[in-house]
């Protein structure tokens, strides 16, 4: 009897003593322990390997410091002197599941090979989409074998002053770090060399440090109010964050089925005023029932889901193949109705022909390089020929000059161009980012530049 009672009495004392850790445990589960659960899934480890051979200059960039150092390898016996590989080390976070991936622009600017590491160790190759040098961001995809836990976005502007806010990267190469802080100042003005860069950008006193660039701003709820980008040297724990407005804003815009894949629905849409307008159409072979959508429509949804942005229309777009039938909500005088349209393949276009005809310029076949027989910059197509009277004359471009940028996509064969112009029409203006290349004695420099020039 003794000995049941004593049996009886360790099992009730081992429930006890689990019940007490259990209770321990969700009591400090605090609401920055369940934002980081939620949110830690969808934060990348980025990795890229880069050939510096230039000392380089830009006044556009901010709180970068200087990227390059002296290249005279040839003193210390280099195999290829002037040369060096640099690995960098950065963050992102998963924005679609299907593999969209943002983070910074000079995470993985001039990267000859970009590495993506998930939260569960998995690594993968990842293919640069598109990128805002001024806005410090970029798009990136890799081939996930599943889908991927992507980051929950906070409504635009849903900031509270003096808020708990939490900072996810891989600073110093250290994976899954965690930063807490509070939301110091929204709306922040940051200036460059005089120059303003941000009029909204948000401040925080949570450590970012390097190589947490390009991860996420979280608040309690586990949703992204920023993308980190960039700490302010000459203080402690003064970090900046790019609001997620213009986050969501320019991966909507990125996120079109006819970047990513070359596939569009029959028209364009635009965000006016929190809406979803028509704002082109496109020849109507790929549209069931011709005029079905008309420039000036709203757009209120696909299918069951409403939308009312152009990150969350485009999201929805790209789980729709060429050929499948997508069901619209749409909105016309007043009425509403549902609309079907099919997702059709766009024609391989002329990256060369729209060249000459809008901008006056002709590309050379050959990769850029920084003298003859040296190696490849990595990017960017080299002006062969610039047309007498064409747009490019009149902004003063000459051959030699490399073209790395056309409006917001990086360019590194024809075909990037074909894309990049597909849509530009006459009158438009068009922002080309430029590298020239210039030695003199024993050094070699490399300055960046953009011009906009109004197409023909």
């Amino acid at each position: 009897m003794r000995t049941v009672k004593r049996v009886v009495l360790c099992a009730l004392c081992l429930c006890m003593a689990v019940h007490s850790v259990r209770g321990g445990q969700e009591l400090r589960r605090t609401p920055v322990v369940r934002a980081v659960e939620k949110a830690l899934p969808s934060v990348v480890n980025i990795g890229t390997e880069k050939l510096v051979q230039v000392r380089y200059t830009d006044p556009l960039r901010r709180f970068r410091g200087d990227l390059f150092d002296d290249f005279f390898r040839e003193f210390f016996g280099a195999s290829r002197p002037g040369y060096q590989v640099r690995h960098s080390l950065g963050s992102g976070v998963i924005v679609d599941p299907r593999g969209y991936i943002l983070t910074n622009y000079h995470v993985i600017e001039r990267a000859s090979k970009i590495r993506v590491t998930l939260s569960d160790e998995r690594e993968y190759d990842a293919v640069f989409l598109a990128g805002d040098e001024i806005n410090d961001l970029a798009l990136l995809k890799i081939e996930p074998a599943e889908p991927l836990e992507a980051i929950a976005f906070a409504k635009d502007d849903d900031f509270l002053l003096g808020e708990t806010v939490i900072v996810l990267g891989n600073p110093f190469g250290l994976a899954h770090t965690v930063t807490v802080g509070v939301l110091s100042a929204t709306d922040r003005e940051a200036r460059y060399q005089g120059e303003v860069l941000y009029r909204d950008i948000l401040q925080t006193d949570a450590a970012v440090n390097p190589g947490s660039s390009g991860g996420p701003l979280l608040n309690l709820d586990g949703e992204l109010i920023g993308i980190n980008v960039a700490i302010y040297r000459e203080a402690q724990n003064i970090g900046f964050a790019v609001p997620v407005r213009r986050v969501r804003e320019l991966a909507g815009r990125w996120l079109s089925p006819v970047l990513t894949r070359r596939l569009s629905p029959g028209f364009e849409v635009e965000g006016r005023g929190g809406q979803l307008v028509v704002a082109r159409e496109e020849e109507q072979d790929g549209v069931v029932g011709a005029g079905t959508v008309r420039v000036g429509d709203r757009i209120l949804g696909l299918g069951d889901r409403s939308v009312d942005n152009l990150f969350d229309y485009h999201r929805l777009l790209l789980g729709y193949e060429a050929g499948m039938v997508v069901p619209l909500r749409v909105g016309r005088d007043g009425s509403t109705g549902v609309v079907e349209v099919v997702m059709a393949a766009l024609p391989k276009l002329s990256g060369a022909e729209l060249a000459t005809r809008r901008l006056g310029l002709e590309f050379s076949a050959e990769a850029p390089m920084v003298r003859p027989g040296g190696a490849a910059l990595g990017k960017g197509l080299v002006v062969k020929t610039v047309v007498k009277g064409s747009p490019a004359a009149s902004a003063g471009l000459r051959p030699g000059m490399i073209v790395t940028r056309l409006n917001d996509a990086e360019i590194r064969t024809m075909d990037d161009v074909g894309h990049a112009l597909r849509d530009v029409r006459a009158g438009q203006k068009v922002m080309l980012g430029l590298l020239s290349v210039e030695e003199s004695g024993t050094f070699i420099l490399a300055q960046q530049s953009s011009v906009t020039l109004v197409s023909n």
